[in-house]
């Protein structure tokens, strides 16, 4: 199957062009082309496409791509492309349109042509997931491994369900015998990517929101880690403001500092913590109990430094809790973060925003941001630390547990009370 089959029905919905009547490529019933002689749908697609490209303004994308579709399906491919090239040589922005010809010219066998339609198409910073991969597709069947392989890692940092691409990634660097992280890798065409700022040195996480890798900045020569957004809507994109513009804002040991923000390419550019996460040390075994009480410890510190700037962070997890060199915890990801009596905004899901696993009764509720959720947070995560302690828990830190935990926010322990707790046990 194609990429445009497997993709039109994200781009148009389910019921596509190719599924309609020729005759609503018009909108209007048949016309005769002669004296009582209907018109045929061929005809009738080759005067859209050439109403189109003689015209000042360009009709709507999928009018265009179903008349491409008719001729198509016809056997008129090569007068299709014509056609269609001189639609885009009057109207360049029809992007779907173009990636439609691309398509076309790719299943001809004319990947020369394809990779001249797509080359604008994937030079854009918001550049289609379909395009990427049919641009990876084109340089696979020439044998270019590296360049198909770059652009099916752009795709999947837009989307990491994007069909076949991370099987295509694997076994392409299966074949070269590499491995098949993101190592080496540089994604060419995106915002600050583009300019050849940024080199690809391994994937560090996945998320629902994004994707961080460890680059190499080519400018300021420092190993920095890059967190990519897999939307491109204005939620993300207002997502990527709040988090970039709320942790710059607070200058602490215990918060990540974020160095650039890069809307084109949707992404922040942050300090590297090379032991990686809270979360990761779980998955290599027990953790000694003194250990989890010094995270938990320092995270009380930054949190106390962080409502006392009138923030709530809102998604406290051992994922966004980084452990640095003298084994204290670092605080990342504030893409949910509020003002303190802030309300969720309009579209939020029915659940709330954050971890559900993780999240206080209140913030599935929608209630306006309070510090006692991300107490409640803390509490999830002591006992998860806890039960994976590998020395004996003392039953004080076991109801500590069950009291940031408790239902009622006003019931739940200061930020004070906890640290000084978890003080005591780290000794």
């Amino acid at each position: 199957m194609s990429v445009w089959a497997r993709w039109k029905e994200r781009l148009f919905g389910p019921r596509t062009p190719v599924d309609r009547a020729p005759d609503d490529v018009h909108g209007a019933q048949p016309q005769a082309s002669g004296a009582g002689t209907p018109r045929s749908p061929v005809e009738a697609a080759r005067d859209v496409l050439d109403d189109a490209a003689r015209a000042e303004r360009a009709p709507a994308s999928d009018a265009l791509v179903a008349a491409i579709e008719v001729l198509a399906r016809d056997a008129f491919e090569l007068e299709a492309l014509q056609r269609g090239r001189r639609v885009l040589a009057a109207h360049p922005n029809q992007r779907e349109f173009a990636l439609r010809l691309a398509d076309l010219a790719a299943g001809r066998g004319e990947d020369a042509l394809a990779d001249v339609l797509l080359a604008p198409l994937v030079a854009q910073p918001d550049a289609m997931t379909a395009a990427l991969v049919l641009a990876g597709e084109v340089a696979e069947r020439r044998g270019d491994a590296d360049t198909a392989i770059a652009f099916y890692e752009r795709a999947l940092a837009r989307d990491i369900d994007t069909p076949r691409a991370r099987d295509r990634v694997a076994r392409l660097r299966a074949g070269r015998g590499t491995r098949s992280a993101l190592e080496g890798a540089t994604l060419l065409a995106d915002g600050a990517l583009a300019r050849g700022r940024y080199r690809v040195l391994r994937e560090l996480g996945r998320g629902g929101a994004g994707t961080v890798f460890a680059v190499h900045d080519l400018r300021t020569e420092r190993v920095v880690a890059l967190k990519l957004y897999h939307g491109r809507g204005p939620i993300e994109r207002a997502r990527l403001r709040g988090e970039a513009r709320v942790a710059a804002s607070i200058a602490h040991p215990g918060v990540v500092r974020v160095f650039d923000l890069d809307e084109s390419l949707l992404a922040i550019a942050m300090e590297h913590v090379e032991a990686g996460s809270v979360r990761d040390a779980l998955r290599r075994g027990p953790v000694p109990l003194a250990r989890a009480s010094r995270w938990l410890a320092s995270a009380c510190d930054t949190l106390a430094f962080v409502h006392g700037a009138g923030i709530v962070h809102r998604d406290l997890k051992p994922s966004n809790w980084l452990v640095r060199a003298d084994d204290s915890a670092v605080l990342t990801d504030f893409g949910l973060a509020r003002r303190i009596g802030e309300l969720a905004p309009e579209g939020t899901p029915a659940q709330g925003e954050g971890t559900l696993g993780y999240m206080a009764p209140e913030q599935r509720d929608g209630a306006a941001a309070h510090p006692a959720a991300d107490v409640y947070a803390l509490g999830v995560m002591l006992r998860e630390l806890l039960g994976c302690a590998s020395d004996a828990v003392p039953p004080a830190l076991l109801a500590l547990a069950d009291a940031c935990t408790a239902p009622d926010p006003e019931a739940r322990p200061s930020l004070d009370a906890l640290r000084a707790a978890l003080r005591s046990a780290a000794r």
